[in-house]
């Protein structure tokens, strides 16, 4: 009689717990389905949780540092030029050589030396010399300045005794001259170069052309005057208008006839 009711007393407690039994079975299937208020903890500790998205991780700028210039490999488009520099000297009847004899319209002491600075076909600086006559020479230094400033080029600027005083020699030579004691080619009829008042620049490249005629005839090429080949000269350039700033005329405007290489203070 007492086990009996030991036992009624036990299985009265276990339901009141709600341990076992078929109840018991259900709400575990319940807590797979769908989550309770009692069970919501348990569930979310063994499904991924849905979390409010984390704010976006924002990457700090890198640090601004100073850094050194890195220097370029091209050259600047411009160099500095150097200085013009200029000389006139006197000349004597020796120094003249081949350029000069007796019976020249002018002495060796009515002409100068005149000593200038000019841009070369290498693209380097050099001292070209010219012989003048004496009332010319300041405006050649006047000239050749411009000419300079300008970066227009000269292949060579030597007296043309250093050609045996042969014009023909320098003009093949590309050689800038001025002074010579000759004749107008063809003539007896003195050249203004013999006055020591006329400058022939880049004679080569700048030729005389009359019809199919052309002077010196290595120039013929630079007959074409549409072509811009270091050292030629062109109506309205540089060259033309450094001479004319200085009362000289050039013959490339001449309506018989151009010579293109020769400037004078008459125009002829």
């Amino acid at each position: 009689m007492l086990v009996a009711l030991l036992v009624a007393a036990t299985a009265t407690f276990l339901m009141a717990r709600g341990e076992g039994g078929a109840s018991g079975e259900v709400r575990a299937a319940d807590d797979r389905a769908g989550p309770s208020s009692s069970t919501s903890t348990t569930a979310t500790s063994t499904t991924a949780p849905a979390t409010t998205a984390a704010p976006p991780t924002t990457v700090p700028p890198a640090p601004t540092t100073t850094r050194a210039p890195v220097p370029t490999t091209s050259a600047p488009t411009t160099v500095p030029a150097p200085p013009f520099e200029s000389a006139v000297e006197p000349v004597t009847a020796l120094e003249l050589g081949a350029s000069w004899r007796p019976g020249c319209p002018v002495g060796a002491d009515a002409l100068r030396a005149v000593s200038v600075s000019h841009w070369g076909y290498d693209g380097a600086v050099r001292t070209g010399r010219l012989v003048v006559h004496a009332e010319e020479a300041d405006r050649m230094v006047a000239v050749f300045r411009d000419v300079y400033a300008a970066r227009f080029p000269i292949q060579q600027m030597v007296p043309i005794d250093a050609f045996g005083g042969d014009d023909q020699a320098s003009m093949r030579a590309n050689n800038t001259s001025a002074f010579n004691c000759r004749y107008v080619a063809g003539t007896t009829r003195w050249s203004e170069h013999a006055f020591g008042r006329a400058v022939d620049v880049n004679p080569l490249v700048n030729p005389y052309v009359k019809g199919s005629s052309v002077d010196p005839p290595e120039g013929a090429p630079y007959a074409d005057r549409s072509r811009n080949d270091p050292g030629m000269i062109h109506a309205g350039d540089a060259v033309v208008r450094a001479f004319a700033n200085q009362g000289w005329g050039w013959g490339g405007a001449w309506s018989s006839g151009k010579d293109y290489q020769h400037f004078s203070a008459s125009g002829r």
